[in-house]
């Protein structure tokens, strides 16, 4: 996963964004959580065995997959800065 997104993502200065820029930036947020959550879900589906000896990651997998974790369209996607 590439961390200079997230780095980027949670380190902005928001306090200058207007409302609709406020609004994009938090759709980029939700749709990199969503990324993040697909992965986390993959890599505990790949390994039963581990979640099988850890009923704490038994307890997330089932959290994650009653998750809707599809990327959501965005109705007005922010211009390139």
């Amino acid at each position: 996963m590439d961390e200079s997104v997230t780095d980027r993502l949670i380190n902005v200065d928001i306090s200058g964004m207007s409302g609709p820029e406020l609004l994009a930036h938090l759709d980029a947020v939700e749709q990199h959580m969503r990324r993040l959550r697909r992965t986390e879900l993959a890599l505990l589906e790949r390994s039963p065995e581990i979640v099988a000896q850890r009923p704490e990651l038994q307890a997330q997998l089932d959290h994650l997959r009653s998750l809707d974790l599809e990327d959501l369209p965005l109705d007005d996607p922010p211009s390139p800065t």
